[in-house]
């Protein structure tokens, strides 16, 4: 990896930290001398990952909390778990997720000709529950600890990084839940950075197309290695060490593919035009609030 920031004795709090990318970040943080609190559904993973990470060495580096990201109450207590462990938390990760579920029945119009023949099914918004809300949960238990700290060595009360994905900027037809969520990632990023600049705090998102995690069934990544289009996890990773530590970067959306990276530009399409009727709907919110 090329020179990143020092994040030695700093402490970061990672959801889905069991497996894929959040496992692997987990692990580079902890051979930067970090200290790390692990929120995962897999409660037993963790607990084994913890137990070996101690082990090696020699005092309490990780503790792990079972957490379903979609419960508030989960990721509290997993945050207080943590304090009690390390005193305060640097680093916030909104990283766990899920792959797209079919949310809807195949639209097959000739098998539905009788309005009473088969009952109309609740959607499964459970993707956007997870990839979302899940997300929304973890900043605003971040944003909330971030306030309640005082700043460390590097000049911060805190940074939030949420993974989204490159269907945070692009559409597919196969996967609505998915790209909802992932595009309301990238642009819940995009207001919260704004409004928290002056705070001490950094918010950002990291946006990589597709690499060989457990989102999905392994099996499933062999067309995408024969046409030689995988991201490399490892290079995902340095991109969220990359924003730790004394770095100022905040509000943005950095796109990952292959080994390429970019800040992805928002859409300024009309803006202009819009701009002074946006200026009076957010002065009226920040009013209403007490933001100002």
């Amino acid at each position: 990896m090329a020179s990143l920031p020092d994040i030695k004795d700093d402490v970061a709090f990672i959801t889905g930290a069991a497996s894929g990318i959040g496992n692997m970040l987990m692990r580079e943080l902890i051979s930067r001398g970090a200290r790390v609190i692990l929120a995962d559904v897999q409660e037993s993973a963790c607990q084994q990952i913890v137990s070996e990470l101690n082990l090696k060495a020699g005092k309490t580096i990780a503790v792990a909390k079972k957490v379903d990201i979609t419960s508030w109450d989960d990721l509290l207590s997993a945050y207080e778990f943590g304090r009690e462990a390390f005193g305060r938390v640097d680093y916030f990760f909104a990283n766990a997720g899920v792959g797209e579920l079919q949310w809807l029945p195949k639209f097959e119009s000739d098998k539905f000709t009788d309005e009473g023949s088969t009952p109309i099914q609740k959607p499964n918004i459970q993707t956007a529950e997870i990839d979302y809300t899940g997300q929304l949960y973890t900043a605003g238990l971040a944003l909330q600890v971030f306030q309640r700290q005082p700043l460390n060595r590097h000049g911060f009360r805190g940074k939030l990084v949420l993974t989204a994905s490159i269907y945070g900027f692009y559409h597919s037809v196969t996967m609505p839940m998915y790209c909802s969520a992932k595009a309301g990632v990238v642009a819940f990023m995009r207001s919260t950075s704004e409004l928290y600049k002056d705070k001490g705090v950094t918010i950002n998102c990291i946006c990589p197309n597709i690499t060989p995690t457990n989102i999905v069934p392994s099996d499933r990544f062999q067309v995408f290695e024969d046409h030689g289009v995988l991201t490399p996890t490892e290079f995902i990773v340095e991109q969220f060490i990359s924003l730790l530590g004394a770095n100022q970067t905040n509000g943005k959306a950095i796109g990952v593919y292959k080994n390429e990276t970019w800040e992805h530009p928002f859409d300024t399409h009309k803006r202009a035009e819009n701009y002074e009727a946006f200026k009076l709907i957010d002065d009226g919110y920040g009013r209403l609030f007490g933001y100002w």
